[in-house]
């Protein structure tokens, strides 16, 4: 796992000082707002609504305290009363210059949002990237692979761009089936490749024994919610570095990233940093609205610096983190984040015989198990009404019936020591379990009670 051995290098933004950042970001706050206010139809409403004066914005405190907070459901409703593009992009629309258009998987049951980004702010996309691929080590004139498909959706795309302006060499193969795409590995040995954590999990484990992918140094997943025992899971597998990354279609782009520490171990988990001088940066309490205090979790709340065209102001993003300022990190960036293998949904916990699981506290236990290739949870109920809940999964290779029950045992004690929950664990045989392609979907919640709505809600 040795990526290039050059030194990192370090642009002037990473070397600044805290409050010489925090007043670079409240500058392009203020920038934001005051174009914002004047060009945008929807933002301009949504703060007359909500009794904001602009002017009396003077301080990050002011912006946080003051802005009020949008999310998906406002973007839904601009759209039904204006469509297709809602009164948040109808401005863009007729101008000169290109506008790339994205949907959402619209996989919460609300709907497809749609956002856009013009040229200029495209290229500011891509200067947020290329810190993902330098602390990773890449050089540009390198080869990476991007796994996933060019479609509508902003995923695939923007990391594309991203690579591209960085200089590297891409291989969009995400459109091939997998096959294809281990042979593309295989002839043109890139160093590193682009997916979702699932998908280059996928990978791995149809790759046959004797493929070369000796060349594959970086794997950068993302895409979705994952411990840190599948991150190490992988880079076993690959023989080589996971750089984790998050962002969202509403930011356009990924905007927090591993450096070269990488995603750290359960006793110290690393560091999503994110982009100070391109995106702020929030982790609020749900049901207070302030920011919580280094170590503690919160949703994450984002404000795009360099969207003016295509605004992200104060976006509730519906995701759970542990916040850390950027003195977590031994790399000494002062770029504050979010700690790797804490990211969960708000919609993604499940209420079990009365105690909260998160699928994320599952997979630490079950991938801490060598022998377990893949997984899923049926949720159901039983004839007196209590919840049930099974854990089926499938074996790296055969298991003897003997071998298959003490695996069995070993799980769903340590499940129980953990969550103080009794799963029923139930081995099959190989292969017998449909691998995700791009994000996991391994919870299947078929207990009476459950509303659809809520079932919708569940899905990643």
């Amino acid at each position: 796992m040795m990526l290039n051995s050059l030194p990192i290098m370090r642009d002037a933004f990473e070397q600044m000082e805290h409050a010489e950042l925090r007043a670079l970001q409240f500058r392009r706050v203020r920038t934001l707002l005051d174009h914002v206010s004047n060009t945008n139809g929807f933002y301009a409403r949504f703060w007359r609504e909500h009794g904001l004066d602009i002017t009396r914005i003077n301080s990050l405190e002011d912006f946080t305290n003051r802005v009020p907070t949008v999310e998906k459901s406002d973007f839904i409703a601009d759209q039904v009363n204006e469509p297709p593009y809602g009164s948040r992009l109808q401005h863009l629309i007729g101008n000169a210059g290109p506008l790339m258009l994205f949907t959402t998987s619209g996989t919460s049951g609300q709907g497809q949002e749609l956002h856009a980004q013009t040229l200029r702010e495209l290229q500011g996309s891509s200067a947020v990237y290329a810190y993902m691929y330098r602390w990773a080590g890449l050089r540009p004139g390198d080869t990476a692979l991007l796994t996933l498909p060019l479609t509508m959706l902003g995923g695939g795309r923007l990391e594309y761009h991203g690579a591209l302006d960085y200089g590297l060499n891409v291989l969009p193969a995400g459109n091939y089936d997998a096959r294809r795409k281990l042979e593309l590995i295989d002839r043109f040995r890139p160093k590193g490749l682009i997916g979702t954590t699932s998908y280059l999990w996928h990978l791995a484990a149809i790759r046959d024994e004797g493929a070369d992918v000796s060349g594959v140094e970086a794997l950068f997943c993302g895409g979705e919610g994952a411990s840190l025992r599948w991150y190490d899971r992988l880079e076993r597998d690959w023989d080589a570095r996971v750089f984790d990354r998050y962002g969202s279609t509403q930011s356009r782009n990924d905007h927090m990233f591993t450096c070269e520490e990488g995603v750290g171990a359960e006793n110290r988990p690393g560091l999503l940093h994110n982009i100070d001088p391109h995106v702020l940066l929030e982790v609020i309490d749900p049901a207070t609205g302030k920011h919580v205090r280094d170590g503690e979790k919160g949703e994450v709340v984002l404000t795009s610096l360099y969207h003016l065209d295509t605004p992200v102001i104060r976006c509730r993003m519906k995701d759970l983190a542990v916040y850390h300022s950027g003195s977590y990190c031994l790399c000494g960036r002062p770029f504050c984040g979010i700690e790797i293998g804490s990211i969960s949904r708000l919609d993604e916990m499940y209420r079990i015989k009365g105690i909260n699981v998160w699928p994320q506290a599952i997979e630490q236990v079950v991938l801490g198990f060598y022998e377990v290739d893949e997984y899923e949870i049926l949720l159901s109920t039983t004839p007196d009404g209590s919840d049930q809940a099974e854990l089926r999964f499938m074996p790296k290779s055969f298991l003897e019936p003997d071998q298959a029950a003490l695996l069995c045992k070993r799980i769903a004690s340590e499940i129980r020591s953990k969550i103080a929950l009794r799963f029923e664990v139930t081995a099959l045989a190989p292969e017998s379990l449909a691998r995700s392609e791009y994000k996991a979907r391994r919870w299947k919640d078929q207990r009476d009670y459950i509303s659809d709505a809520a079932r919708t809600a569940h899905t990643p």
